[in-house]
């Protein structure tokens, strides 16, 4: 009798348990350095391919922000892959020495390899890419102006578009596979289309279109999958924002 209630105690038990709902978070973020990009998307994440288009001279800056923030947050390298004569290292020592981070330290984590034609480029990302990933266990990759290359005059726009299919298919792979943070950047006045030519296969390739549309005095931020937008506003010259006092 005495096991009867038990049992039917442990099934009444059973039957009222609630489970609480597991939510996974990405654990691998390594922010833009740009406060209200941040707030927007929430940073950069592992295993996510972004492309950042637009005409705003911020998208110069934030492949060498992302080389110190990676550095900063889990004290990894970066390969920064430059396609368009864009990658400075002085750059990188000076927002280094802004956080106060050893510049040389910095620099000692950043993996730099420039192409000068789009064969090289494919080169690179098909042959060389991985065997560096293994060798150094980067967490973030960057490409500087990637579709720049493809878009040589003296390749046919056929191969220049098998090419750069080729090239994605391979950046989504390894960005899967390492659970990279890639970032890919194109600053140009006219942005990429998204519906042909080269722009129509990165825009359908990339986990995240950000654009990043420059207008006197302000840029405006767009994350063209999730449908999100925000603005940064141009401070006057010598002039301080909140942030700098922390608020």
């Amino acid at each position: 009798m005495n096991n009867n209630r038990l049992v039917q105690k442990s099934k009444f038990s059973h039957t009222n348990l609630s489970v609480a709902p597991v939510i996974l978070r990405p654990s691998i973020i390594v922010s833009s350095g740009i406060a209200e990009l941040d707030r927007l998307c929430g940073g950069f994440k592992g295993g996510d391919l972004v492309l950042v288009d637009g005409n705003s001279s911020l998208i110069s800056d934030l492949p060498h922000q992302l080389c110190v923030n990676t550095y900063r947050t889990f004290h990894s390298e970066t390969i920064y892959i430059d396609a368009g004569m864009c990658a400075n290292p002085y750059q990188i020592t000076r927002y280094a020495r802004t956080l106060e981070l050893n510049q040389q330290e910095v620099l000692q984590n950043v993996v730099m390899s420039r192409a000068f034609t789009v064969y090289q480029l494919s080169t690179i990302l098909q042959e060389l890419l991985e065997p560096m990933i293994k060798k150094r266990s980067p967490r973030t990759l960057t490409i500087g102006m990637l579709p720049a290359l493809y878009h040589d005059p003296d390749i046919s726009p056929q191969e220049s578009q098998t090419l750069l299919s080729q090239d994605l298919e391979k950046i989504q792979h390894l960005t899967t596979k390492y659970t990279l943070i890639t970032v890919c950047t194109n600053l140009n006045l006219m942005p990429l289309s998204p519906a042909r030519g080269l722009g129509k296969r990165l825009y359908e390739s990339a986990t995240e279109i950000l654009r990043m549309k420059q207008f006197e005095g302000y840029t405006a931020l767009e994350l063209v999958k999730k449908q999100k937008n925000a603005t940064i506003l141009h401070s006057a010259a010598g002039q301080s924002r909140l942030e700098a006092f922390g608020m």
